[in-house]
Formats: C-alpha cells, sequence, structure tokens
C-alpha cells in the first residue's frame, strides 16, 4: 500500500513538473523543474528494482541540468522570456484533443487490466548492469559510438555560437 502511495506521488510529481516546464516562462523556472520532473522519474526507477537506471538517471540527466541551464544562458542570452503568450488560440483545441487522448489512454488502461498484472508479477523485465553494458558494447555499440560524435560536434558547434566573431572576423557592409 505505501509502495502505491509512493508511486502515485512520484508519478503525479513527474507529469506536474513537466507541465511546469511547458507552461512557465521563464527559462530558469523550466531547467529546474526539469530537473525535479527527471529526480521524479529516477525516483520511479529505484522503485520499480531497476537500480542501475535509477542511478543513471540521477547521475546522468538531473546532474546534466547544470550542463543544460549553462547552454540556455549561453545560447539565448539574458533576455531568454519569450514574447507570446504561453496559451494562445489553439489552447482550447489543445485542451480537447489531449482530453481525448487521455480518454482513450485510461480506456486502454482499463481494458488491458489482467494483462498489465500478468506482466507485472512475471519476472521478464530484469534490468541489470550487466545486460545494459553487453548490450551497449555489443549489439548498439555502431549507434553509441555515433552518439558520442553527435555530441561532440553539437558541444563544439555551441562552443563556436557563444564565442562569437573577433573584430577581424566580422563582415563589414
Amino acid at each position: 500500500m505505501l509502495t502505491q502511495a509512493i508511486f502515485a506521488a512520484l508519478g503525479g510529481l513527474a507529469v506536474i513538473c513537466a507541465l511546469g516546464v511547458v507552461l512557465v516562462r521563464n527559462t530558469v523556472h523550466g531547467a529546474l523543474l526539469l530537473g525535479l520532473c527527471l529526480a521524479a522519474v529516477g525516483g520511479l526507477f529505484a522503485l520499480l528494482g531497476a537500480d542501475f537506471l535509477f542511478a543513471a538517471q540521477i547521475l546522468i540527466y538531473v546532474s546534466a541540468i547544470a550542463i543544460l541551464f549553462l547552454f540556455v544562458v549561453l545560447l539565448a542570452g539574458r533576455r531568454a522570456e519569450l514574447s507570446e503568450e504561453p496559451f494562445n488560440k489553439s489552447a482550447l483545441a489543445a485542451a480537447v484533443a489531449s482530453g481525448l487522448i487521455l480518454i482513450v489512454l485510461l480506456g486502454t488502461i482499463a481494458q488491458s487490466k489482467d494483462a498489465l498484472k500478468a506482466l507485472a508479477d512475471s519476472n521478464l523485465f530484469k534490468p541489470t548492469t550487466g545486460d545494459i553494458g553487453q548490450a551497449i558494447l555489443t549489439t548498439h555499440a555502431l549507434g553509441m559510438e555515433i552518439l558520442g560524435v553527435v555530441l561532440l560536434v553539437s558541444l563544439m558547434g555551441a562552443t563556436l555560437l557563444t564565442k562569437g566573431l573577433s573584430d577581424k572576423e566580422k563582415i563589414k557592409p
């Protein structure tokens, strides 16, 4: 019973923080809400017994919020506020579409309740460090190398964008 209450609290916190990331206008508040949302997801991993995923979520994603914050401040500048309102003419249509999607999702969960219970009782998913490491270093090794190169190029590009042009490099009209 306590496990279900903690799961519901962490899940609710993650959803509320995710909505806050989308709806707040201040980039600093958005980054902090994103960090809290990712920490709540890490708590869900811990609650489900996925110790490696919990540690990776906290160490990689939540710690990377500081880096994300730096990129936002460096690339967007001090005036990162949006001039547009967060709610526009499409807000009503988006709310109706979200409601319909929620109804379909709840209906799907209600229809597949027995299958979800059987899946939860089985030991089908065993996220262990050894299995994940083996998959990353064998089956998905090429994808991980490509991801590393893409991240390196994006970091170099962000550094060049924030550096700016020197007086000699500026193009004169």
